[in-house]
């Protein structure tokens, strides 16, 4: 079964990340590999549902290796896209002759790399765990509100929200930024899926800014279920009347206590450190953890933690396979954003190690972080965890990014 949707297989390094980046912005997952002597032992390991391959590679020659890989992508349903800087007139009825199921001209156009791909692909993937797999957990929107610097493509723009797919077949979806537009089409695209639970950690806008006329909430005989804090300042079920008027969407509210969702699921709720009444939320199901927490504020290097909010959280998202966790400022930021209710990198790393997390996703940058910020970021939180010498699997959350437990 597909680990991820596009292999993208291309010695050009910037015009590979711009198809990692409109891949990425459409809901999909991708793997890059720069080198095409090894696109087709990674293809028939990770068996993806297309394949972006260029013509001309060092030691590889695209159309012949979609021609080696063609009797094998009919297996699984697999498709090729050629690209090229080549003479189109010559090489688009050579890349379909060789078996391709387009072509594509160099230098891109974003807007006609996006329509190919979504011809071939269709829409989003959708949000359920596939076979072999417990939990998928999708990021569809991980920024902090506000605008974004031009480019920022890599790690996206959409406020938060996050899918866990079960393998039972339940849906738990986790805020309702403007994330929530995507994961909301994929859902509905899905022959199989007959409704969701919806998570709300708070009512700030960033966290709910997504479901005025969600389709979702308003499709006949689709159910959702809302959950959220009791919150003085927001009436939850006013809020679904005022977003989405023709929706029918049970609510109710979440206090701090562990749930029994089901025989082998529990869902584990945190009060957590910042303005408004806010949770966080630790979702438990065949023998996987995943803590999803993306907004707390944690003390700064040398700051004392008065409210105890480190220990609080560490016993919460202890041994979480999955730790979704606000890194909202750099370190140089976080000092001077003292009280705004966000943590930065160094504090989200020394509370996964400390928990003995598996993985650790730096969750809801603030907007105005370009992406070579958030780059330099995820180096220095990779290269921290070496220093100390620690397992924990560091990376920032990006639109489309995907995790199989």
């Amino acid at each position: 079964m597909a680990s991820y949707d596009v292999l993208i297989v291309d010695d050009d390094p910037y015009q590979a990340h711009i198809v990692e980046e409109v891949v990425g912005g459409m809901g999909f997952s991708s793997r890059l590999v720069l080198e095409g002597a090894r696109a087709v032992e990674e293809a028939r390991r990770s068996k993806p549902r297309l394949v972006v391959m260029d013509i001309i590679m060092p030691g590889a020659d695209g159309l012949a290796l979609c021609m080696k890989l063609q009797p094998e992508l009919v297996s699984w349903g697999g498709q090729v896209l050629i690209t090229s800087g080549k003479d189109r007139s010559k090489e688009e009825p050579r890349a379909l002759r060789a078996g391709a199921a387009g072509y594509l001209q160099k230098p891109y156009r974003v807007k006609e790399l996006r329509a190919v791909i979504q011809s071939l692909l269709g829409g989003a993937p959708a949000a359920h765990a596939p076979p072999g797999v417990q939990v998928l957990v999708k990021i569809w929107g991980s920024r902090g509100t506000g605008p974004c610097p031009p480019g920022s493509a890599a790690y996206g723009s959409r406020t938060p929200c996050v899918s866990a797919g079960l393998a039972s077949g339940e849906i738990f979806i986790m805020d309702a930024g403007t994330g929530i537009k995507d994961c909301s089409a994929a859902l509905l695209a899905h022959p199989g899926s007959a409704g969701a639970t919806l998570l709300l950690t708070h009512y700030h806008p960033a966290h709910i800014e997504g479901l005025e006329g969600l389709p979702l909430l308003a499709k006949p005989g689709y159910a959702v279920s809302a959950c959220g804090p009791m919150d003085p300042d927001t009436d939850l079920g006013a809020l679904f009347k005022r977003l989405s008027p023709q929706a029918a969407v049970k609510h109710s509210f979440l206090e701090e206590k562990a749930y029994r969702l089901s025989a082998e699921t529990t869902l584990d709720v945190l009060h957590t450190n910042h303005p408004s009444t806010t949770l966080a939320f630790a979702l438990q199901t065949a023998g996987k953890k995943i803590v999803y927490c993306p907004d707390a504020e944690l003390p700064a290097e040398g700051e004392v933690d008065v409210g105890n909010n480190v220990e609080r959280l560490r016993q919460f998202a202890m041994g979480a396979d999955l730790l979704l966790l606000d890194s909202y400022f750099s370190p140089e930021d976080h000092v001077q954003g003292s009280g705004q209710g966000h943590s930065s990198w160094p504090a989200s790393l020394r509370l996964a190690v400390d928990a003995g997390a598996r993985r650790l996703c730096l969750f809801h940058a603030a907007a105005r972080y370009s992406d070579e910020q958030l780059a330099a970021i995820e180096r220095s939180v990779r290269e921290a965890a070496a220093e100390e010498m620690s397992s924990v699997e560091c990376v920032m959350a990006k639109d489309g990014l995907t995790f199989e437990l």
